[in-house]
């Protein structure tokens, strides 16, 4: 997972801060947001469109809550959202590309891209996040809550998937398991949307190139213990 301080230091951040602001004055095109659920590999897909130097328009994570944040439960349902973290609890929804723009107030050329992982590869993730920080107190916890994190995780990309087949040349999906195998899924995404990056990008982007951490990545569950519990409720 790439580290959210992308730029090392709270001075360099608020630096890059400014700068995005000031861009947003004079470029108004060509513009992208970037989404995904905990644990999707969002963090490393927007450190990838950073050293890209492509205008991305949500780089830094406002509250989860705000609809800006790449973790927004955009979706109807509200009562999907897991009583786990709070901190996502919002009001807002949108039916279409143009909704989710005029929401969060960007330019209404913005395009949008969604990283995901395969359904049980994501969803063990975000179990063994939820685990490591003590958002769950206990396996047995996990067994309650397991289907709240399924059912979360559908309704997140459910909704990002039916705005892509609205407007598949402004949204476009791709999956992490993917992306780290070859930059071809990106180079690919981008060429629908019309985005182009401003240096070349090289068929696998070298992870050395991205700062990573280990911290709190303890594996407590398995895939397979998933599926278990999954198939037991």
């Amino acid at each position: 997972m790439v580290q959210k301080n992308f730029y090392k230091h709270k001075y360099f951040r608020s630096i890059a801060k400014k700068k995005l602001e000031i861009k947003k004055l004079f470029v108004t095109n060509n513009w992208i947001a970037h989404h995904g659920i905990e644990r999707s590999g969002t963090n490393y897909l927007r450190a990838i469109l950073i050293l890209l130097k492509i205008n991305l328009i949500n780089q830094f994570d406002p509250a989860e809550n705000h609809p800006t944040h790449k973790h927004f439960r955009w979706y109807t349902d509200k009562s999907l959202i897991p009583n786990l973290k709070k901190s996502l609890i919002n009001n807002l929804t949108a039916n279409n590309i143009h909704d989710v723009n005029k929401i969060c107030k960007y330019f209404p050329t913005t395009n949008h891209i969604i990283i995901r992982k395969k359904t049980i590869s994501g969803v063990t993730s975000i179990a063994n996040y939820f685990y490591n920080f003590k958002l769950l107190d206990d396996k047995n916890e996990l067994k309650n809550n397991i289907n709240i994190i399924y059912n979360d995780y559908i309704a997140y990309y459910d909704f990002w998937q039916k705005i892509c087949e609205k407007n598949p040349s402004r949204v476009q999906i791709i999956f992490y398991e993917d992306l780290i195998k070859s930059s071809e899924v990106l180079i690919n995404a981008l060429n629908i949307i019309g985005i182009n990056s401003n240096i070349n990008i090289p068929k696998k982007i070298n992870l050395g190139d991205i700062k990573e951490s280990n911290i709190n990545r303890k594996k407590n569950f398995s895939e397979n213990q998933i599926l278990e519990i999954l198939a037991n409720k």
